[in-house]
């Protein structure tokens, strides 16, 4: 009976490997194929010699039913770009509004302020985040914070007794100043680090769950951020190892401890992890693993 060589029989892990690199990287391309394609089509639509090419159309009657479709599309691109250009260069802007409850104080009126989060991961607004000020009398000099939608993980009360007090300390009779700038400007700065970490916890997560097992046979079974604030990036293995990776504010890894199922570190793939720098190469040098 002829035995076959088992140095020619084909190694199919690495070719299982090279398959899901192919994948991600396709999904990838795709994904920036449709967004560059939505982003031309505007640019097209929207350029002067388009705009003149409808003009000559819709000056020849009767204007067929694709040139009003142009530009009902054309005036969409318009509204959006003029709506994204204030989003972006207007981050928080300030307005004012009325408490509809008849028993409110200083007559209901509220001073508002909208922060705007840009998510570079969907290419979208993120909905936006409301600070409401009042006055606790008519007659008060001071702003109070009223309501708002800051998550719970951005430190507000923190920020608000540093740069927006209601009331001064018990040692001092004069007020502090309101410096509301300053609180915008800080919360702001804390809202944007916090989106761009959920949306690299939420890239790397999405590309790390079609990453191929490694040579020893073991794959990534779940990744997930481990608090609120995404500071902490939990991943686990489906032969049990577990990984823990720590976060600072700007994305950069900070900590990477890695048990095995034995309950031993693996002081080796911690190095590897580590070499990445900033969380959004995670995947790239867990594929060296693989």
């Amino acid at each position: 009976m002829e035995v076959a060589n088992p140095s020619i029989v084909p190694d199919s892990q690495p070719t299982a490997v090279s398959l899901d690199d192919e994948i991600l990287r396709a999904r990838q391309e795709i994904q920036n194929l449709s967004q560059r394609r939505a982003t031309l089509t505007a640019a097209l639509l929207t350029s002067p010699s388009s705009q003149s090419l409808l003009s000559h159309a819709r000056a020849k009657p009767p204007a067929s039913q694709h040139v009003a479709s142009l530009e009902k599309r054309i005036d969409e691109y318009k509204r959006q770009n003029t709506q994204n250009t204030y989003r972006i260069c207007a981050g928080a802007t300030m307005f004012e509004s009325r408490d509809p409850d008849p028993n409110a104080v200083d007559g209901g009126r509220i001073t508002g302020v909208r922060i705007e989060v840009y998510n570079q991961h969907t290419r979208t607004f993120n909905p936006p985040y409301y600070l409401l000020f009042n006055r606790p009398k008519s007659t008060s000099p001071s702003l109070c914070i009223h309501r708002h939608t800051i998550p719970p993980c951005i430190p507000l009360p923190t920020l608000a007794a540093k740069y927006f007090p209601s009331s001064p300390p018990t040692n001092q009779k004069r007020p502090m100043s309101q410096n509301l700038p300053h609180l915008v400007r800080e919360l702001r700065r804390m809202l944007v680090s916090y989106h761009r970490r959920k949306e690299a916890v939420d890239k790397v997560s999405e590309e790390l769950k079609h990453l191929g097992r490694g040579h020893d046979g073991d794959k990534v079974k779940n990744i997930e951020a481990a608090d609120a604030e995404a500071k902490s990036l939990r991943i686990e293995w489906d032969s049990g190892v577990e990984g823990r990776v720590d976060i600072e504010r700007s994305g950069r890894l900070k900590r990477v401890v890695v048990v095995r199922e034995d309950g031993k570190r693996w002081r080796d793939l911690e190095m590897r992890i580590l070499r990445a720098e900033r969380i959004e190469r995670v995947p790239e040098m867990l594929r060296e693993n693989s």
